[in-house]
């Protein structure tokens, strides 16, 4: 069976990110930061997408997607192209669309335009704003986290957004002296 057959799980299950993932897709949009011009003010939103595979009662984000959009000043508009580029990545990898990190000049939050305009409506679907470009964001925690349910965008306290998204080290290694056969 494919890994993209297998139904979401129900909104409020927990995601679990590994830290390059997540470190690259803060890294990505600080670079929007420092692009193109507004009206005279520097800077532009980005948006990047993580993709995954239930596991389960969870989700286990795999990918970042990174589109290479053009900055637009205070606002992303996925073109046609970029959207069917992530479909067929997402259909190519086997993997389901876990949720979106995009960022804000300023304070954090869903705008209008961010609920209109996201790029999915499933239930569970994850919509991440880093405030103020991401400069100083190191967790989820500091970012608005929104899920979507039963046909709105609801937005998550911090403590569901600590129990619920886990950023985690994929790469361990045991601490100590080789063991050794006695």
């Amino acid at each position: 069976m494919k890994a993209r057959a297998q139904p979401y799980p129900l909104p409020g299950c927990p995601i679990r990110i590994p830290s390059p993932l997540w470190d690259g897709a803060l890294a990505t949009v600080r670079d929007y930061a420092t692009r193109g011009a507004e009206r005279g003010r520097e800077g532009s939103e980005a948006l990047v997408y993580f993709g995954g595979v239930v596991a389960g009662d969870e989700m286990i984000v795999t990918s970042l997607y990174r589109l290479s959009h053009l900055p637009q000043g205070d606002r992303v508009v996925v073109a046609r192209e970029e959207s069917r580029w992530l479909l067929r990545e997402l259909r190519a990898r086997d993997e389901k669309l876990v949720g979106q990190l995009h960022s804000h000049r300023g304070s954090a939050g869903h705008s209008a335009g961010d609920d209109a305009w996201a790029t999915s409506f499933h239930e569970g679907f994850l919509s991440i704003v880093a405030p103020f470009f991401a400069r100083g964001v190191t967790a989820p925690a500091e970012c608005a986290v929104l899920e979507y349910r039963a046909g709105e965008f609801v937005e998550l306290d911090v403590s569901e957004v600590e129990q619920s998204i886990r950023v985690y080290e994929p790469i361990v290694e045991r601490d100590g002296a080789p063991a050794v056969e006695e």
